[in-house]
């Protein structure tokens, strides 16, 4: 009457990924919520691909990223979307455009006014139609002297693009 076997839940503790980013925390798209389950599976696997989990386990993600481990006894446990996913960084979220290399005499040392040049040009690759930029508003550009380019974002995220993709020797 004072002891009963403990449930799959009882014996075990998932493994929980790192967060994945995504648009919205509180509404996640079919696509977030199958990487969500995906990093959670994967999380629960040994060096050898095995899942550590009780075999016949199973993992669902909610539309707020919250992922119910099923075991094959039916008892769950429930990993918090929080811990699951994070609101995506302007740099995660974009992807700019890379314009044509621009020649330069020296691509490892690009004089002010070269850098200028293929600072205008990944501005002018990253407009639309109209002449308007595709990056979010208060996005800068600068470039260094080997004709690396920073895409700074208004939230602070970066991305970077290579000197060797933006210019060639003359």
């Amino acid at each position: 009457d004072l002891v009963r076997p403990a449930t799959d839940a009882e014996k075990t503790t998932p493994k929980v990924p790192a967060k994945e980013p995504v648009a919205d925390p509180s509404h996640l798209t079919t696509d977030e919520q199958a990487k969500v389950q995906k990093n959670v599976e994967d999380a629960n696997k040994d060096e050898n691909g095995k899942s550590t989990l009780p075999e016949g386990t199973t993992v669902t993600v909610g539309s707020d990223g919250t992922a119910t481990v099923t075991y094959p006894d039916h008892s769950t446990d429930t990993i918090k979307g929080s811990d699951l996913v994070r609101p995506a960084t302007d740099a995660e979220k974009t992807t700019p455009k890379v314009p044509a290399k621009e020649p330069v005499a020296d691509p490892s040392h690009l004089t002010t006014d070269e850098q200028a040049k293929v600072q205008k040009n990944v501005e002018d690759a990253n407009k639309d139609e109209n002449g308007k930029s595709t990056l979010p508003e208060g996005t800068t550009v600068t470039v260094g002297s080997d004709g690396t380019a920073t895409v700074t974002y208004p939230d602070h995220s970066t991305d970077t693009i290579k000197g060797s993709d933006l210019v060639r020797p003359a």
